[in-house]
């Protein structure tokens, strides 16, 4: 007889757009007790999905769940996907990494009722931040980061390591009036284990919640990683939520990007997020750019062949694919 799984711990790992929530959550997957089975949940804005690739590694079972906010797909796939990673890897852990352009406040609640609230114990949401926008009105208005602090239980300012004094001082400003459970100041997205064991206590009721800006999928639409067909060379898929549209491309494993021609082309596009994760000529490589800041490292595992981007308003993703084709050799 199967033995019922009930209340793993669980949290969710929150923030918005670049704030580094891959990289927080590699950190916490890299210093995990060795004893424990951990699994973690990635909802993409991106069709194509990226970061669970990026995740991979021993002890730690990967779900991806792309096409936008997890809280707009099909309740009932969202429940098979949560239910088959939990009775495939039986966590000790579950971590729940939510698109920067998500709902918040709805996946909480999600989570927190039935079917979930037997299966699932809440800990405590973390939400990351950047200080550095704190004085930006571009993210201070944006509803979804707004929904983002409205949640947090552990209230966490990320690449202090680039922030001056007076933007230090603004994030200690919102930890007063915010009035978290706990906080705290990292680099590279370091979080402290002990975070992870704190309650889930934030009221989730208060506030005006945001509403789907996208459709979502018809009831028992499976949401799965996308794959190419026999005989495809490369696939497209588009999606959007509110002001941000999103594109991703697949391509065939074989095919391989000229190196220079790929890093200048992504370094120079204008764009909110670049993720790709790519086999080139001089070896496969992690792009990832958070407003034009461009980051390079290389990959040792063999990547597939992957790139999301994110833009504001209406781009030409014809012109981009062009672009992109021209740097396969």
């Amino acid at each position: 007889m199967v033995e019922l799984i009930r209340h793993i711990p669980t949290n969710v790992i929150t923030g918005f757009l670049g704030v580094g929530k891959t990289t927080a959550v590699l950190h916490l997957l890299k210093h995990k007790p060795a004893t424990e089975r951990w699994a973690v949940l990635v909802n993409e804005f991106g069709q194509i999905g990226i970061d669970g690739q990026i995740l991979e590694q021993d002890g730690v079972a990967i779900k991806e769940l792309p096409g936008g906010c997890m809280c707009c797909a099909a309740g009932v796939s969202v429940q098979v996907g949560i239910n088959a990673l939990l009775a495939n890897s039986r966590p000790d852990r579950l971590l729940i990494e939510p698109t920067g352009i998500g709902h918040p406040k709805q996946i909480i609640k999600q989570l927190t009722q039935p079917p979930f609230d037997q299966t699932l114990a809440m800990r405590a949401c973390i939400t990351l931040i950047d200080p550095r926008h704190l004085d930006n009105p571009r993210y201070r208005e944006n509803e979804y980061y707004r929904e983002q602090l409205d949640i947090a239980d552990v209230l966490v300012a990320n690449k202090v390591d680039q922030c001056d004094d007076a933007q230090l001082a603004a994030f200690a400003q919102l930890v007063e009036t915010r009035q978290p459970g706990a906080s705290g100041q990292v680099s590279h997205g370091q979080l402290q284990l002990a975070w992870l064991d704190l309650p889930h206590a934030r009221r989730q009721d208060s506030g005006r919640s945001l509403v789907h800006a996208r459709a979502a999928p018809e009831a028992g639409t499976q949401i799965e990683t996308v794959q190419l067909e026999a005989g495809e060379s490369w696939r497209r898929l588009e999606n959007r939520s509110g002001e941000f549209a999103g594109c991703g491309w697949l391509f065939a494993e074989q095919l391989r990007f000229d190196y220079p021609k790929i890093n200048s082309l992504l370094t120079a596009m204008s764009a909110e997020r670049i993720k790709a994760s790519l086999r080139t000529d001089q070896g496969d490589y992690l792009f990832n750019s958070i407003e034009g800041d461009m980051q390079v490292s290389p990959r040792e595992t063999p990547p597939q062949n992957r790139i999301e981007i994110i833009m504001q308003g209406d781009p030409d993703w014809d012109k981009v694919e062009d672009a992109l084709l021209s740097c396969l050799i």
